[in-house]
């Protein structure tokens, strides 16, 4: 079994490490902090770089020989979607083209400055790849008024256009450059043993829902009962038709240098950091900036997955969708309505039993869910709830044996 499970646990409330003091969960209480069980481990050895790229934030954790994990480098950036629309807004302010290159890159706030950079009759153009950030069928690109064209045509115009006159904005959801020499000014040594990059990804699907496209994929997973430690990737088996998450498997290969590396959906990565050690059977939320997402694990496995837009959101809409969806009686259809991505719920699962199981809710959104009389418990690995996913990666590396510690 994955995800260092070790079965249900032989006595206590289901779900609870051995040994554990369970944590009080009165409903209508408000959510407490889970003490952690044990120290963390200290980082003896290998350097392990690990990065949550959200619709946000980009979270990144290193770390390093002879320091505990809790004294590991930790850097909350604005995610590339951010710097890139800021960077779009710019061209926009001082009527320059945009030259946009480099590799598919998370869409969103990059996509509605490259909208208004349009709506006010500047010129946008892209290569192939860089315009799949904004839909998977570049002609849906070229529809709203930008060029998409090759690499040469791309370097052609770099190499013609007077200076002062556009602006050439690189993709990619981490200028790995710029982070090496952020690191080196703070006097931390940019080298790294092995990497971890999580990415949302909704898949390539030119002529349908992406959607309906990422979703399959969850329901996939609860229909096969998959442990979430296998929703982790080896680089060289990212899957196919995830084109974002492939151009991330790349970048930690980079970033690696020949080492280990592995790439994984930020949804996985931070439910996976968020499920205590121990803990199989557990309901878990994530409440992001982009996307939320509740899980339900029976015996390390997925057992259910709830998807929704958070910004579709509030905290009364959240609570319901929830308890129905937990009771087993939310559908697919109903939340792809509402803009979200959907509901399946085991038969094994329903309805969840929440005084058997814990409720562990995390996420920069998880504010949504104040005042709610769901049983929930706040989860903050190490103290520090915005590195979750990052976390989460570390233990999917931990699986696979490499440690910062140890070697695999």
């Amino acid at each position: 079994m994955s995800g260092g499970a070790d079965g249900a646990a032989p006595s206590g409330r289901r779900g609870s490490a051995p040994g554990a003091t369970p944590v009080p969960r009165t409903p209508g209480a408000a959510p407490v902090q889970r003490r952690p069980d044990a120290p963390a481990p200290a980082d003896s050895g290998r350097r392990i770089l690990a990065i949550d790229v959200g619709a946000g934030t980009a979270d990144l954790l290193l770390t390093r020989p002879g320091q505990p994990l809790e004294n590991a480098v930790k850097l909350v950036l604005p995610s590339r979607t951010q710097v890139v629309a800021a960077q779009f807004a710019e061209a926009t302010r001082r009527g320059q083209t945009i030259l946009f290159t480099g590799p598919t890159m998370g869409g969103g706030a990059d996509g509605g400055a490259m909208k208004a950079h349009l709506a006010a009759g500047h010129a946008f153009v892209a290569t192939e790849e860089a315009a799949r950030t904004f839909a998977d069928d570049v002609d849906k690109v070229r529809a709203l008024g930008a060029r998409v064209v090759g690499e040469g045509a791309a370097a052609e115009l770099l190499g013609r256009l007077p200076a002062g006159t556009f602006a050439h904005v690189r993709s990619g959801d981490l200028d790995a450059a710029a982070l090496r020499a952020a690191l080196e000014l703070l006097g931390v040594e940019a080298r790294f043993d092995a990497a971890a990059v999580a990415v949302q990804d909704h898949g390539f699907s030119p002529r349908g829902s992406n959607r309906v496209f990422r979703f399959a994929f969850w329901q996939a997973a609860v229909n096969e009962g998959r442990p979430l430690g296998e929703l982790f990737y080896a680089t060289a088996a990212a899957p196919p038709d995830f084109t974002r998450l492939r151009a991330a498997a790349a970048l930690a290969d980079e970033l690696a240098g020949g080492g280990p590396a592995l790439v994984a959906d930020t949804g996985p990565a931070a439910l996976y950091g968020a499920l205590p050690a121990g803990v199989t059977d557990a309901v878990l939320v994530n409440v992001g900036n982009g996307h939320t997402i509740c899980v339900v694990t029976l015996e390390g496995c997925l057992a259910g997955v709830f998807e929704h837009h958070t910004r579709k959101l509030d905290g009364p809409c959240l609570e319901r969708y929830l308890r129905r969806f937990l009771a087993g009686d939310l559908e697919n259809d109903e939340v792809r309505e509402d803009g979200g991505h959907g509901a399946v719920l085991g038969a094994a699962a329903k309805p969840v039993d929440l005084t058997a199981l814990p409720f562990f809710a995390t996420g920069p959104r998880r504010a949504l869910l104040a005042g709610s009389a769901l049983p929930l418990e706040y989860a903050a690995p190490h103290g520090d709830m915005m590195l979750t996913g990052c976390f989460g990666l570390l233990r999917a590396f931990a699986e696979r044996g490499v440690t910062p510690d140890g070697e695999s």
